[in-house]
């Protein structure tokens, strides 16, 4: 009976093989003597069994990555391919994208080299000074020439200019920081005069005087008082209004009798004649500009019939031309001449 199964078969039971190795083990925990006969056990606590562990060799992996290469540079190659397997190696990952087991090499120090670059052989004409090399070139052509020193600086101590004095040093001095205060000198406090109450008279009982006072309530305003006040005083003002109003309506106002003097009729005023002022209304206007625009209009209509009338071409004349003799021309008069030699003569 195998313990591992990793092909997922169905395990096969051998009953006699498997009573008579069941038979033979003994547990560590029993004593020798006892026995473990095939018989109904009670479902108490069940402690497992000790077995010994089976060391079993283990294998590198690297071994049998060795031993791949080693065979596959010893076996021989086929030249016969067949198509599936070609097809199927075709379908699968390419072999460079698994993973290489390269030599694993230590990092060792960097040898530095040399480009040997050029840039120094160059000819290049420097046509430009560098900044320093031009300021010292400016410096050494730059020419100083100092004045004579003037003796009077040296022979006179003071020239108008007073010199400064030296402030005196510092004395320190250290404060009175250990010494004690002077005591202020203490204002004579006022006599204390003791004031004993009366003796009570024990004749009388004991009365209480009790003061009656009436306490004076602060005067005090709610939030919504100023606004009913003001509207109180609206209305108040309204009403005040409405009744001037009415008294004005009631009282009776009487027409004054006529009379028949005419001094009381006002005077006639006399005004001079309205002269009337010429003016142009815009519908003249804008008559004048449809007027204007219809005629052109009418005209250009006129003048487009009359280019687009048809015009017939005259009948071509079928009689021979017969050709007109020339006349004779009038005869010659003669005119009279002049020559240049008789002026010469």
């Amino acid at each position: 009976m195998n313990a591992t199964n990793f092909n997922n078969e169905k395990p096969k039971f051998e009953y006699m093989e498997d009573v008579s190795w069941f038979m033979s083990v003994t547990p560590s925990t029993q004593p020798p003597q006892n026995k473990n006969y095939l018989v109904k056990k009670s479902g108490g606590i069940k402690k497992r069994a000790f077995v010994p562990t089976v060391p079993k060799p283990f294998k590198f992996y690297t071994e049998l990555r060795a031993n791949d290469s080693r065979n596959k540079e010893n076996s021989p190659k086929s030249p016969f391919i067949p198509l599936a397997i070609s097809v199927q190696q075709f379908l699968e990952n390419p072999t460079r994208f698994d993973a290489k087991s390269g030599k694993v090499r230590s990092n060792n120090l960097t040898i530095p080299k040399s480009p040997h670059l050029r840039t120094k052989y160059r000819s290049k004409p420097t046509t430009i000074l560098p900044t320093e090399e031009r300021k010292i070139r400016e410096m050494r052509g730059y020419k100083f020439k100092a004045n004579p020193l003037d003796r009077k600086i040296l022979e006179n101590r003071n020239l108008g200019i007073p010199k400064v004095q030296k402030p005196m040093p510092t004395v320190p001095y250290s404060p009175a920081i250990t010494k004690p205060k002077p005591q202020r000198p203490k204002s004579p406090s006022p006599p204390h005069v003791i004031k004993a109450n009366p003796v009570p008279d024990y004749k009388e009982p004991y009365r209480p005087v009790i003061e009656h006072r009436l306490i004076e309530l602060p005067m005090f305003s709610l939030p919504g008082e100023e606004i009913s006040k003001k509207k109180s005083q609206e209305i108040e003002i309204m009403i005040r209004q409405e009744k001037e109003k009415m008294e004005k309506m009631r009282e009776f106002k009487a027409q004054p009798l006529p009379t028949g003097s005419p001094d009381c009729l006002p005077t006639r005023p006399y005004y001079p004649p309205t002269h009337p002022k010429p003016f142009t209304l815009l519908t003249n206007d804008r008559g004048e500009k449809y007027q204007r625009k219809f005629y052109e209009k009418v005209r250009k209509e006129q003048e487009y019939v009359k280019e687009n009338r048809f015009h017939a071409q005259p009948l071509p004349n079928f009689e021979p031309k017969i050709p007109r003799k020339p006349e004779c021309p009038p005869p010659t008069e003669p005119i009279g001449f002049f020559f240049f030699t008789d002026t010469r003569m």
